[in-house]
């Protein structure tokens, strides 16, 4: 979610209401305090624990693999962008499994040059990094969402001009938008929020080679978190605040939304990620202070999504105690050394009101043995097994004979 300026920023172009209603809004999850770590997850399954702080308004993350020469200790890097003050930031791990630590996150030098930095997305195959950026006026006349192409791992010294490039501008300023990177074709995909106003969300796609912008879904309500299954080319999206929840499903292939899913049991959903086999989803739930998890559908289908309709799923708390969570997002890492290792989840806190506030974290959980797909077996057992039992039926208002006559329409146990 955007911080308390985005507000501010859209009131210009949206009505009264509108603007009142989103500072209403920031000021609603401002008041969340914060909440201590938990222990373990209800159930035993999951600990929580703390990977970095400081941060104001932390709105994305994804984790980078480092080139090989680096060593196994360092394999892989966080990147986490704070949303109220424009910074792109770096967390290394240092050290090996019994001896490591998360080092102090480190400020790129591209940050300097922007007011806002929202979704960030790594290309795996071509080792890119792109983030999605508000240029300062005294950087860019026109203060436009672009997408900066970034070195990752500049010295914090660079001059910031050397350190980025602009591939693409968008024609609207950036929020809290999601980014993702469909890796075989090299384009992007850009969430964005619309400034909360119903049916003004939009999802662009960019070519980050020849800076072209195209809006390929359109009259969306607070598109925001994004995430690409690369296996199956499908494009899921968020719709934050959408009275239902909704995630759409597009078809980057054929190029066409084929469906949406509706989760039940969330209050809003904000960036997420896929399970290694598509077929769950963990969101980060900004207003329920947790993380949840649901079916995409694609494990009751076939390897391509078979369905064109909406469906709805109902959704498990996979994690509570986090504060306003923005993201959640996997590790790369394939040492089991690395403090980014593929069996770990990272979450992200935002809510801050100003660029002062330092108190929001990325947190972090490790999955069970079994991975995802086990996690969300066991949640829905342990739901299963607390749901109170049906009392038994009564027949209150029929006679003996109509109850032997009601009760032989019943199908016969074992069939």
């Amino acid at each position: 979610m955007g911080a308390s300026r985005r507000a501010t920023m859209a009131a210009g172009a949206v009505c009264g209401v509108c603007a009142c209603c989103a500072l209403s809004f920031l000021v609603l999850i401002s008041c969340y305090a914060l909440q201590p770590l938990p222990d373990v997850l209800p159930g035993g399954l999951l600990k929580l624990f703390e990977v970095a702080t400081g941060f104001s308004w932390a709105e994305n993350l994804v984790c980078v693999r480092r080139n090989a020469s680096f060593g196994a200790q360092r394999s892989a890097s966080l990147f986490v962008t704070d949303n109220q003050r424009g910074e792109l930031l770096r967390i290394d791990w240092v050290g090996h499994e019994r001896s490591g630590r998360y080092a102090r996150p480190i400020l790129h030098p591209a940050s300097h040059d922007f007011s806002l930095m929202a979704g960030v997305a790594w290309n795996a195959r071509t080792g890119e990094l792109f983030v999605l950026a508000n240029p300062r006026p005294s950087v860019r006349e026109r203060e436009h969402c672009v997408v900066i192409s970034v070195d990752p791992f500049a010295q914090p010294d660079s001059p910031p001009a050397s350190t980025y490039s602009i591939v693409a501008t968008l024609d609207r300023r950036c929020l809290g938008d999601g980014l993702a990177v469909h890796d075989s074709s090299g384009e992007l995909y850009v969430a964005n929020q619309g400034a909360f106003v119903p049916r003004n969300g939009v999802v662009y796609r960019v070519d980050p080679r020849t800076g072209a912008v195209r809006a390929v879904i359109t009259g969306a309500f607070g598109t925001d978190g994004a995430f690409i299954d690369q296996k199956r080319a499908l494009l899921y999206i968020s719709e934050s605040l959408s009275p239902s929840h909704s995630v759409l499903v597009y078809d980057l292939r054929e190029s066409r939304l084929v469906g949406r899913i509706h989760p039940r049991g969330v209050t809003a959903l904000d960036d997420f990620t896929l399970s290694a086999d598509g077929h769950s989803i963990i969101a980060a739930d900004f207003l329920g202070n947790s993380g949840v998890g649901f079916s995409t559908g694609i494990g009751r289908a076939s390897s391509r999504l078979s369905w064109s309709r909406s469906h709805v799923e109902l959704a498990s708390a996979i994690i509570s105690g986090v504060t306003v969570p923005t993201s959640i997002r996997r590790g790369c890492s394939a040492d089991p050394t690395s403090g980014f290792n593929e069996e770990l989840l990272f979450v992200a806190e935002g809510g801050g009101l100003s660029e002062f506030s330092h108190d929001r974290r990325v947190l972090a959980f490790a999955l069970p043995p079994g991975g995802l797909g086990f996690l969300m077996r066991e949640t829905k057992a342990r739901e299963l097994a607390d749901r109170p039992r049906a009392a038994p039926m009564q027949w209150p208002s029929l006679g003996a004979s109509a109850r032997r006559a009601a009760a032989g329409r019943a199908e016969p146990a074992g069939t």
